[in-house]
């Protein structure tokens, strides 16, 4: 009996570990806050009650384990917030600058139409209902 429990206990143990998950450091995803997303700076087992970040705040995921993200609030700080609490960023736009020198080459002068040239189509057409 009792080994049957240590071996329902290390299987749990080692599924436990199959959650973490480490994202790449040097380009880590970026998530959006859902709400007001509670942060734990000193991890999720604080005493103390946690932060309120707001909605639509961009984070940086460093590490996903147990329902919980390790995460880097713009400011820098470094903690802990609940997963169910994140949703994927979408991309940053680009910054494109503005140059007139660039915008005045896609203009092209045209030549006004001739409204009263008839195309090739047209002379065929008409033939063809008379």
């Amino acid at each position: 009996m009792k080994r049957n429990l240590f071996l329902i206990l290390l299987a749990l143990g080692v599924s436990a570990c199959g959650t973490i998950e480490v994202f790449n450091h040097e380009s880590p995803p970026e998530y959006l806050t859902i709400g007001d997303a509670e942060f734990f700076g000193r991890g999720p087992a604080q005493l103390d009650p946690p932060q309120k970040i707001a909605p639509d705040t961009r984070v940086v995921v460093l590490k996903k384990d147990s329902g919980f993200a390790q995460v880097e609030l713009p400011d820098g700080r470094k903690g802990y917030m609940i997963w169910s609490e994140l949703k994927e960023a979408p991309p940053e736009p680009v910054d494109v600058p503005f140059d007139p020198i660039i915008v005045e080459e896609l203009f092209i002068e045209l030549p006004p139409p001739d409204l009263e040239a008839i195309p090739d189509e047209v002379p065929h057409l008409l033939m063809s209902e008379e």
